[in-house]
């Protein structure tokens, strides 16, 4: 028994320092990025290439498994990217450190938890600052490119998330979700509007409409997943929520308050 015990309590230290090394791996990787945005602030393609880069496990498998790493992976890239654009647009030190812990966090804390509710979240972060950053640098890039893009953000979210579920039809309901938010997209591209948080960083409407639809899209599937139907019970007070930011963003965008083109 005294062997089993310290064979146990060894197994648990090197987990503990296998997790502490994993952690600081990740907050040395986030730093990388903000040094290579400070160091080049006018070009952010050793930052994004790096967090290309950093996927090579994706690829360090057999071809056949290439695809299924790859979307399972999307996410966590498109977060990453969407940091990369969104530091490397504020062009501001206090802003980029902020994101950079916003970005540790997610690495530490966020992206390891598997349960329902947490890659709920996940899946929702991801989708959130990949469009926002996708719409703070959309109106230097074509139409049909912020179309596809903003399709690959949705759908990446919406299988991420169905992925916690037992859903058959989860490819079709993630290319159905993709669909809509890439038709929200088309319209954004052509008239948006953002909201300034700092004097160097603004936040796309789109990202915050597609995210509250997201949300009451997501209530109502749970409710059906549950027993087969959705009851206004389970659904008022997530319609209620979604409806007010709806009105208030309509009142933001009607110029009754602060707001502004991009």
């Amino acid at each position: 028994v005294p062997v089993m015990v310290e064979l146990i309590k060894s197994s648990n230290r090197r987990s503990v320092l296998a997790s502490f090394l994993h952690a600081l791996f990740y907050v040395i990787y986030a730093v990388i990025l903000l040094v290579l945005l400070v160091v080049f602030p006018t070009a952010p393609w050793a930052a994004l290439a790096l967090v290309v880069v950093s996927k090579w496990r994706v690829v360090a498998v057999r071809p056949r498994y290439w695809w299924a790493n790859i979307l399972s992976n999307l996410p966590d890239t498109l977060l990453g990217l969407g940091i990369v654009i969104l530091m490397w647009s504020s062009a501001s030190l206090p802003i980029q450190i902020a994101l950079t812990l916003g970005h540790i966090a997610w690495l530490v804390y966020l992206k390891p938890k598997h349960t329902r509710h947490m890659m709920m979240i996940q899946a929702g972060t991801s989708q959130f600052v990949a469009i926002w950053a996708l719409f703070i640098v959309g109106h230097m890039l074509p139409e049909w490119i912020v179309v596809i893009m903003v399709f690959v953000i949705g759908f990446s979210s919406a299988r991420h998330a169905l992925s916690t579920y037992d859903e058959a039809d989860r490819g079709l309901l993630s290319l159905v979700w993709g669909f809509l938010v890439a038709q929200l997209g088309f319209v954004a591209w052509h008239w948006t509007i953002a909201y300034s948080i700092s004097p160097t960083l603004k936040i796309p409407q789109i990202a915050i409409i597609i995210s509250a639809i997201a949300m009451l899209a997501e209530r109502g599937y749970a409710a059906w997943y549950d027993d087969g139907r959705i009851s206004w019970s389970e659904m008022k007070w997530p319609t209620i929520f979604v409806g007010l930011v709806l009105v208030i963003l309509l009142m933001l965008f009607s110029g009754l308050w602060d707001a502004s083109t991009l």
